[in-house]
């Protein structure tokens, strides 16, 4: 439909914003001498609550996002509300405990496994917990690579070559990441998120209009009449299963919003304030529902339009849509939201991209260069090795898209799925003065193991996704917990720490 060059113009402009912004923060601190490193970053709550939800929406925003409901009807969307729901609570009986802690330390924790090594002294879990977040950073990678590969062959017919599509970006991405890390991300987020989300809903009320002459309520009786699943579980595609409907939003509640390395490291340790940190909670949800509202409108319209789509095509279903009705309506209507769905997968793409990429990098550097091997990188060279970490894990993430499976979502799943487990060693470990070392590391492992063979022995991983794992690590961190001792002199600096934080900044608040 659109010719290469117009595909390769649009992606030039918007990654010479990207590395505009990521040379302008660069400078900046330099003229103000700001201290801080390639993989930190401190923020107002406006950038906060911008990158993070940037970071978290991804590639589901245009891709597995709608073909997920084209899939899985309104039930899908009813799960997704309700875990959207208690990201508020969940946020403050922990991240916001794990920003005190961070700020009481000055800032200075880098990696999510530097706030467990807080609470448990255990060089062995740091170095369990690092491997275990650096793989389910690859595989959100990615799934990034993919999807914007797959944006650019589809818009132009084939093109352009997917495989050429992916290195070029994959090879762009990582320079990005390089030339600015965290903080240029974060400020790129704050203008790409609003881009996105405005170019979704764009999308969502043009393909009414085409489709249904703008009308809401002609596209639900035709999927009345036509394909009733969509109101109902499992679904039109029988997709979400009883299982499911525990499994995904629960997964998703703790493993998505949490858990996801990026995603811990941005509501954990970027807030500049706890008034940053509160904002997060309550905006974050409003943020969530609109942009996940709109990816439901989507996959609503498009199978109300057609639906007899497979699982994999279901995925490319806005541009199926521009292609198959909005052209013959319009065919500069129908330019325009092809480059706009391009320019929106790269942007929700590559924050993502960006934002493991930089904690991937930090985990390496941190957790296994620095704690494992001991290996001291000299001051002068941190941040050269830092930018030498992304540029492998870039190169591995882009490899490995050159060959990835057919659905992205089975990609970012397998990512959730594999962190879930570690939410009960968080818990227990802010809650619980008895939970153990021993018992953390034999939990990270017993769940790690629960999620493998979840997806590669019983093959339910498709339902149950990490829940079963997580159910397997908070037993076994009671039982461990219970049958064996660590001093207290280990845990004892911790409670402390986050006793004084607790006092210094929520009476502070309150007052």
């Amino acid at each position: 439909m659109l010719s290469a060059n117009t595909i390769w113009i649009a992606f030039g402009c918007y990654m010479l914003f990207l590395v505009a912004v990521a040379a302008y923060v660069t400078l900046k601190d330099r003229r103000n001498k700001a201290k801080g490193s390639l993989l930190t970053a401190s923020v107002p709550w406006p950038v906060l609550v911008m990158t993070y939800i940037a970071s978290l929406m991804s590639t589901w925003v245009f891709f597995a996002g709608p073909g997920a409901y084209y899939r899985g009807g309104l039930g899908y969307w009813i799960s997704e509300m309700s875990y959207i729901a208690l990201f508020p609570i969940i946020a403050h009986f922990t991240m916001n405990k794990v920003w005190v802690v961070n700020q009481q330390k000055g800032g200075t924790l880098v990696t999510p496994a530097d706030f467990y090594y807080e609470r448990f002294k255990s060089p062995a879990l740091r170095t369990i917990l690092g491997i275990i977040f650096l793989v389910s950073s690859v595989p959100y990678v990615t799934s990034t690579l993919v999807a914007i590969a797959q944006a650019a062959q589809y818009a132009t017919d084939g093109a352009i070559n997917y495989r050429m599509a992916v290195i070029v970006v994959g090879l762009i991405m990582t320079i990005f990441v390089c030339i600015g890390g965290m903080k240029s991300a974060a400020m790129a987020d704050t203008v790409q998120g609003l881009l996105f989300i405005a170019m979704l809903w764009v999308i969502v009320i043009a393909c009414l209009i085409v489709g249904f002459g703008g009308s809401l309520s002609t596209a639900l009786d035709t999927l009345w009449e036509e394909t009733p699943e969509f109101f109902s579980y499992p679904g039109p595609s029988g997709w979400t299963p009883y299982a499911g409907r525990f499994g995904y939003p629960f997964s998703c509640a703790i493993g998505w919003t949490i858990m996801l390395p990026h995603v811990f490291v941005r509501s954990g340790y970027f807030g500049d304030n706890m008034k940053t940190q509160r904002k997060l909670s309550f905006l974050t949800p409003v943020l969530q529902a609109i942009v996940w509202t709109g990816t439901m409108m989507i996959g609503l319209i498009g199978l109300a339009l057609v639906n007899n789509l497979s699982s994999s095509e279901s995925e490319l279903i806005i541009p199926y849509m521009v292609k198959n009705f909005v052209l013959s309506f319009n065919p500069t209507l129908a330019s325009i939201l092809m480059v706009g769905f391009f320019v929106g997968s790269a942007a929700v793409g590559l924050s993502t991209a960006n934002a493991f990429l930089g904690v991937s990098s930090a985990i390496v550097s941190s957790d296994i260069i620095k704690n494992t091997l001991h290996v001291k990188v000299p001051e002068k060279r941190e941040t050269t090795v830092n930018r030498a970490i992304i540029v492998v894990i870039g190169l591995v993430s882009t490899v490995l898209a050159i060959d990835p499976p057919d659905l992205i979502f089975t990609l970012i799943m397998f990512s959730i799925a594999i962190v879930m487990p570690l939410f009960s060693v968080l818990v227990f470990g802010l809650y619980w003065k008895r939970a153990t070392k021993q018992a953390a590391i034999v939990s990270s492992i017993v769940g790690t193991v629960l999620v493998l063979m979840t997806y590669f022995v019983w093959n339910i991983g498709n339902t149950w996704y990490g829940a079963i794992g997580l159910l397997g690590s908070t037993i076994t961190m009671v039982v461990v917990s219970l049958v064996t001792k660590q001093p207290e002199s280990d845990s004892a600096p911790f409670f402390a720490t986050l006793e004084a934080g607790m006092n210094r900044f929520y009476k502070k608040t309150e007052k």
